[in-house]
């Protein structure tokens, strides 16, 4: 195999496709305002050609890189990954790309994360979570780029905010089993430290507890890193502390994925002898049996809302709406009422 350096330029794929080297370098950066039949040209000659543009170069004549940082708490759950498919079906056809970044739930690894996207020229951040650091918030505050901050709502984003009210969602999920007759009820949720969003849920479920006058303190949180052998383990501790539990609230819908097998594996019936409930936009928790009631959140909507919000600044527009509520719905399932 040749390990001679290609010389194919911008021009000589201009040449192929028979346009002008600037609509090639559009084609590159922002397609979505290419004609299709253009754009189809200058992609073909690029794969004939084989041509590998140069970025850097383009991002330092531009002083954009055209990519986005996106800052996750853990790639260890699938919670994330319909609004990280959003961001990224928003970006894609418009010409950036992003880079994830995983931040292991930790306020200290959020700070040295976020500074390292931003030294890797980052032209955007959006984050799953509110940013949980003084020092976090200075360095994005700072580096003058724009950000959005997602899943929760706050009244003092550090630049925009794309969310929904986390302890509403909580309350709402536990009224639905306090009116479906359950009174023994126990939650499920993942480290408290530095997760606001899951801070805010279990507010949510002890307020709403307290508002039936029932006890809030069968509440297990699981270690780091969680796994469905964890949510296991924190079902078996809720029956050790109450041999009647009769429901489970999960802050998340992988937990309460767990719970329902954990379950069904003590033979359980769900919802008879348990019910459970979730929260999230998790794809599998309409497809186990039974599938799970839940407060579902449009994370998807998020994501694609976030993007844009970060292509509509870098393009030079003013976001009137800083901060969009998007809301959440109780969706009733079989894990806590059967079909009728």
């Amino acid at each position: 195999m040749s390990t001679e350096k290609s010389n194919i330029t911008l021009d000589d794929v201009a040449a192929k496709a028979g346009v002008s080297p600037i609509t090639v370098s559009r084609t590159l950066r922002k397609p979505n305002l290419v004609a299709e039949k253009t754009r189809k040209q200058v992609e073909l000659a690029i794969s004939k050609l084989g041509y590998v543009p140069d970025l850097i170069a383009g991002s330092l004549a531009s002083r954009q890189t055209r990519q986005i940082a996106v800052v996750i708490p853990s790639l260890n759950t699938p919670a994330f990954m319909r609004m990280v498919r959003g961001i990224s079906e928003y970006l894609s056809p418009r010409g950036y790309q992003f880079v994830l970044g995983d931040n292991n739930l930790s306020g200290d690894d959020e700070t040295k994360l976020i500074a390292s996207l931003l030294g890797r020229r980052s032209d955007g951040i959006i984050l799953a979570d509110i940013v949980q650091t003084p020092e976090a918030r200075r360095i994005l505050e700072r580096s003058g780029v724009p950000v959005v901050e997602t899943w929760s709502l706050t009244r003092r984003p550090v630049d925009m905010n794309v969310g929904f009210n986390n302890q509403a969602a909580a309350r709402e999920a536990v009224r639905h089993l306090v009116d479906i007759g359950r009174r023994r009820i126990g939650m499920i949720c993942g480290p408290l430290r530095a997760n606001e969003r899951g801070r805010q849920r279990a507010l949510g479920f002890r307020r709403a507890m307290e508002e039936a006058n029932l006890n809030a303190d069968l509440f297990v949180e699981l270690p780091l890193p969680i796994s469905f052998s964890d949510t296991s383990v924190a079902l078996r501790t809720l029956y050790d502390r109450d041999k009647g539990l009769d429901a489970v609230f999960c802050s998340g819908d992988s937990f309460a994925v767990g719970a329902l097998f954990e379950a069904q594996r003590q033979g359980r019936a769900v919802p008879d002898d348990l019910a459970i409930v979730g929260l999230g936009d998790l794809d599998l928790a309409s497809y186990v049996v039974p599938a799970l009631t839940r407060a579902e959140v449009p994370g998807y909507e998020m994501g694609r809302l976030a993007a844009e919000m970060i292509v509509s600044r870098l393009s030079g527009n003013t976001i009137s709406k800083k901060v969009i509520d998007v809301g959440f719905k109780l969706v009733v399932k079989g894990s806590t009422v059967k079909p009728a």
